[in-house]
């Protein structure tokens, strides 16, 4: 298990419990010593930033209650991993845990369809302000992304499917539809629509991740 930012230990203890070995990665000085001086050989305390810190070669899992502010940036850090966590669960403020987890608990954005071909992305529960101390001034979830087995994107399709997405959510049209007829005849649109079960009128948030997967499949095989 790779804990982000442990700061005093409060959830070290638990993950300690729970596995067979536990690093943890610090950027605070003052606070690696505090961990080393509190649980000494049991856990391997990293003084660094996380985003810099090479992840394991062997099966394992993250677990972390992240800065606000550095959310995304941790979330595309574990996707990009060479070898990625079979799981990670990370605690967030709800709406960026929204933003990434997409449908069906918030409208899907371009990062949350990103990072679904190779995560199920799930909010596994909701915590308390007063599980917190000192207590934030907003609500927080705990983000569970797990590793899927066998991505859904062919690591070859991987960057068009990229480019795919961020065309579609690059535009503030009137809705979807006027991105896709720049890649689908009005007949495929049509088809497209009539199969998949959308309005091409709707804004590109409101379709789901099988859609847009669907989509992008039918866009790649009409493709000259």
């Amino acid at each position: 298990m790779v804990e982000i930012g442990p700061g005093r230990g409060a959830l070290t203890r638990e993950l300690l419990a729970r596995c067979g070995r536990l690093i943890a990665v610090e950027i605070d000085r003052a606070l690696c010593h505090e961990l080393r001086a509190t649980f000494g050989r049991r856990v391997q305390v990293v003084e660094g930033d996380f985003l810099e810190y090479p992840l394991p070669g062997v099966p394992y899992k993250v677990f972390g209650s992240v800065p606000f502010s550095r959310s995304t940036a941790i979330v595309r850090r574990i996707d990009a991993a060479p070898r990625p966590p079979e799981d990670a669960f990370l605690v967030l403020q709800r709406e960026a845990a929204g933003r990434l987890a997409g449908s069906p608990y918030a409208p899907e954005t371009r990062l949350s369809l990103l990072l679904k071909p190779r995560w199920q992305v799930e909010i596994a529960g909701r915590l308390r302000r007063s599980d917190f101390d000192p207590p934030p001034s907003v609500d927080c979830v705990l983000l569970w992304l797990a590793r899927r087995p066998r991505p859904l994107v062919e690591p070859r399709q991987v960057r068009a499917y990229r480019e795919f997405v961020t065309r579609c959510f690059g535009r503030r049209g009137p809705g979807v539809g006027v991105d896709l007829r720049a890649l689908l005849t009005p007949t495929q649109l049509a088809r497209a629509s009539r199969d998949l079960r959308f309005d091409p009128r709707s804004p590109a948030s409101q379709l789901g991740f099988d859609q847009w997967l669907g989509l992008f499949r039918l866009v790649a095989r009409w493709s000259p």
